[in-house]
């Protein structure tokens, strides 16, 4: 695999050249860079509060329920640690991107509540959903803005730049936990990655268990969220069939798609949402979700 621009750290230090073959070599080499790597928790930095606000997104204002297991969730969330440069790089793409930024935040929060299900029998550990959810799109800071907000459909060529921000993710979190990478690299490598090999970059269909959790809840807030390149974002109940179908298709794990359907499905005090027989909210018109991969 390769990158067509060089590749840079947040502390301005040259990881990889553009062109040059990037393979298991080149990524040892790269965790070597590291140095002292200052690890810092997130409990009262701007980050942590990012974090609390965004429980208030009235888009999941049904799946952010009941407010006993968010208190839960924002507990797992003041433990997190990460090293300090992680912390500088999601602050710059607060800056550059806050769409990109807000939605790591959600991701993080709905992954650390389906880690926390009961028919999940501690299958995922919070504190690990939280810390790999941060992590995820951190390749999307590389990614030319022109790309990131276009309005129309990418072209081909724009969008395999965008396919890059899985790996660049990848190499990025190489260097930034250097020995200790192979704990939260595949994060980045593997969220749009899909069971059936459908996937990017890699078209693996095994995958690890919270890569392809992260890549659900990706998929979702991506259908919901307002874009640049679709005029109308998904409600709540197509988006949650897109998720069904994807599922039928044998992309996504039935059983968290589920899980996903039943939190919908509860309803909150003044909620107005029930999700019940398919079919009856369609995809927005324009919709180019799948074809840009833009999630």
């Amino acid at each position: 695999m390769q990158l067509e621009n060089d590749l840079y750290s947040f502390d301005k230090k040259l990881l990889i050249k553009a062109g040059d073959l990037i393979d298991r070599g080149t990524l040892k080499n790269i965790a070597g860079l590291s140095e002292h790597i200052r690890y810092v928790q997130i409990k009262d930095t701007q980050l942590m509060n990012d974090l609390i606000q965004a429980f208030k997104d009235k888009r999941y204002s049904n799946i952010f329920w009941p407010p006993e297991t968010n208190l839960k969730i924002i507990s797992y969330m003041r433990r997190v640690t990460m090293p300090e440069k992680v912390l500088s790089e999601l602050a710059h793409m607060k800056k550059i991107s806050p769409y990109t930024y807000h939605h790591i935040l959600m991701i993080a929060i709905l992954t650390a509540k389906i880690s926390l299900d009961n028919s999940l029998k501690n299958k995922y550990s919070p504190d690990m959903t939280i810390r790999l959810s941060l992590f995820h799109d951190l390749g999307k800071s590389r990614i030319p803005l022109r790309i990131l907000n276009k309005r129309l459909p990418l072209t081909r060529e724009e969008r395999l730049i965008l396919h890059t921000h899985p790996l660049i993710g990848y190499i990025l979190l190489h260097y930034y936990f250097g020995k200790d990478h192979k704990k939260y690299d595949f994060s980045s490598f593997q969220h749009h990655e899909r069971l059936d090999g459908s996937g990017y970059p890699l078209g693996i269909k095994g995958l690890n268990k919270y890569s392809h959790l992260i890549g659900i809840v990706d998929t979702l807030d991506a259908l919901i969220s307002e874009r640049p390149y679709r005029k109308k974002p998904f409600t709540l109940r197509a988006a949650i069939d897109f998720l069904s179908d994807e599922s039928e298709k044998g992309r996504f794990l039935k059983g968290l798609v589920r899980i996903l359907i039943r939190y919908a499905r509860k309803e909150a005090p003044g909620a107005k949402l029930i999700i019940g027989a398919r079919g009856r909210d369609k995809e927005p018109a324009g919709n180019s979700y799948g074809k840009t991969a833009a999630s």
